[in-house]
């Protein structure tokens, strides 16, 4: 009698059921009693499918299987319950990058939706810079702490130096033009899609390398006790050396004590790379070459991001000779009355303009045509829409083309399954967009008559406050804008045959603009040889 009965409770013990019951007794017990969403939490780093504000609702399995892989990471007993030492841990300050990255989240993501954790093991995405010189510049400094500009500075050195003592990267600061990673301090939603959260809680984040204008980006939440060189409040130092290694590529580390490890540890003045770390940086860039690097905070003056973004109008060095078309491409039209129905970056770095179903593309100093176009766009992006509205890349290399009520959506110049789609919802403002800009904010703005919006391929309506005059926020841009693009830290505006600089910090087009843009961007009619 009583070997049943300890086989009955055994195997009560084991029923899923039972299990799942408690986990949501738990998650419900958390979100009631103390104000902090459980599900919010897994679904912003990760661990668990986006539904919040759906109505949609999480599975107990799917949630106790949230539980085990976020008590694996930060090293808690695996035991699927969300007891008091998982919630305090879940609490903590830490890193606002996600531990978990889907295939959605980053075109070079892994495809499963279960963490893959092994002991001692670095995590990578894949992405990296092209270079070993990585540039980086400070664009606002904290205004809720007492730290001086050289504190900030010899912060974001010293954190530079970890890395680049253990593989071949240089970090070089520059004081004007773009660079690779911009530093900034914000404070809650700042417009990159990743809301800070007052003091504790988020600590910073920051984007991985590529090729948008936010790629490499590193902020830090300015309601943060920032220090230096103290164990009171939050040390900036170890904290950027953290964010840096993101900008770098990796990812979170499951080893507690490695400094990619997500949550914070506490101030140590002798802090260093965890082997992980070291492991990690490496798989991307390989060991430190031997030869000698230049003095590290040497500042000279600011050369561009890539060699090939330099903007002057073109010279010839020696006469021009025309070239033989070769068939079947058309001989080029007079490039100088070209206009641009979009103008877009793709994900390897290239300028691409569209006309009607032509597609040219610059060569790779931005200034010219390269020899072979224009071609028909499909010869680049199959299936694409014959005179497109409006082209973008978006935060993470994908382009869209939107032609009336369609979206077509390309990745590494492949039209996504179940592309093209339409555009749902009542609202008409998102249907014959005229110009479409990825800003360095991370949104992607949409621009059509007199009015702009944000845009996001899950609205089916502009968001409350939108559409909103051009004229408020765009300062100096026309009604009517034909093409947009952010191109080497600038961002630029087209109508007709002439082009708008246009100041980002200052939200106004730059004095003695508009111009035309026959010679500094088409190269005075003639197609210029790569």
């Amino acid at each position: 009698m009583n070997s049943k009965f300890i086989v009955c409770l055994f195997v009560s013990f084991l029923n899923p059921s039972t299990i799942f019951g408690e986990v949501e007794r738990n998650i419900r017990h958390r979100t009631k009693r103390q104000g902090f969403s459980p599900d919010a939490f897994f679904e912003k780093f990760g661990y668990l499918e986006e539904k919040t504000g759906t109505g949609q609702q999480h599975s107990p399995a799917d949630r106790e299987k949230a539980i085990r892989n976020f008590q694996q990471l930060v090293g808690l007993p695996i035991t699927g319950i969300l007891d008091r030492k998982t919630v305090k841990k879940m609490q903590a300050p830490r890193c606002g990058n996600k531990d978990i990255y889907r295939d959605r989240d980053t075109a070079s993501a892994s495809k499963s939706s279960d963490i893959q954790l092994k002991p001692a093991e670095f995590k990578t995405l894949g992405l990296k810079w092209s270079k070993t010189e990585v540039t980086w510049k400070i664009i606002g400094y904290t205004r809720t702490n007492p730290l001086s500009r050289s504190e900030h500075r010899r912060a974001f050195i010293n954190a530079f130096r970890k890395w680049s003592d253990v593989s071949p990267l240089t970090f070089r600061e520059v004081v004007g033009g773009d660079a690779d990673i911009i530093i900034d301090f914000k404070r809650y939603d700042h417009g990159d899609g990743s809301s800070f959260d007052g003091r504790s809680g988020t600590l910073a984040h920051a984007f991985f390398p590529g090729s948008s204008a936010i790629s490499g980006d590193t902020h830090f939440d300015d309601d943060e006790k920032w220090t230096m060189d103290t164990p009171e409040g939050t040390n900036l130092e170890i904290v950027a050396a953290h964010e840096f290694g993101h900008a770098l590529g990796l990812s979170h580390s499951n080893i507690p004590t490695a400094l990619m490890a997500p949550y914070y540890q506490g101030y140590d003045k002798n802090y260093k790379l965890h082997d992980d770390d070291i492991r990690g940086i490496q798989s991307l860039y390989g060991a430190p070459s031997r030869t000698t690097r230049r003095p590290y905070t040497t500042r000279r003056p600011y050369t561009t991001r890539r060699p090939y973004t330099t903007r002057r109008p073109y010279t010839t060095r020696r006469p021009y000779t025309t070239r033989r078309p070769v068939q079947p491409t058309p001989p080029p039209q007079d490039i100088c009355s070209l206009k641009f129905d979009t103008i877009f970056n793709a994900r390897d770095g290239s300028l691409y303009a569209t006309r009607r179903d032509q597609i040219y593309k610059f060569n790779r100093n931005g200034v010219g045509i390269q020899s072979g176009f224009p071609k028909k766009t499909r010869k680049v992006y199959k299936r694409a829409p014959k005179s497109a509205g409006a082209a973008v890349q978006d935060r993470y290399g994908r382009v869209y083309m939107f032609k009336g009520s369609k979206i077509f959506r390309y990745t590494n110049y492949e039209l996504d399954q179940g592309y093209p789609k339409r555009i749902l919802g009542k609202s008409n403002f998102f249907r014959k967009i005229q110009a479409a800009l990825s800003w360095y904010d991370g949104r992607i703005y949409v621009f059509k008559d007199d009015k702009y919006s944000i845009w996001d391929e899950r609205y089916t309506s502009p968001p409350p406050g939108y559409p909103r005059p051009i004229s408020s926020f765009w300062g100096g841009i026309p009604v009517n804008v034909e093409a947009a693009i952010r191109w080497s830290g600038t961002t630029f505006f087209f109508k007709g045959a002439n082009y708008f600089k246009f100041d980002d910090r200052y939200r106004r087009k730059y004095d003695g603009f508009p111009k035309p843009k026959a010679a500094p961007w088409l190269g005075c009619g003639r197609v210029v040889p790569k």
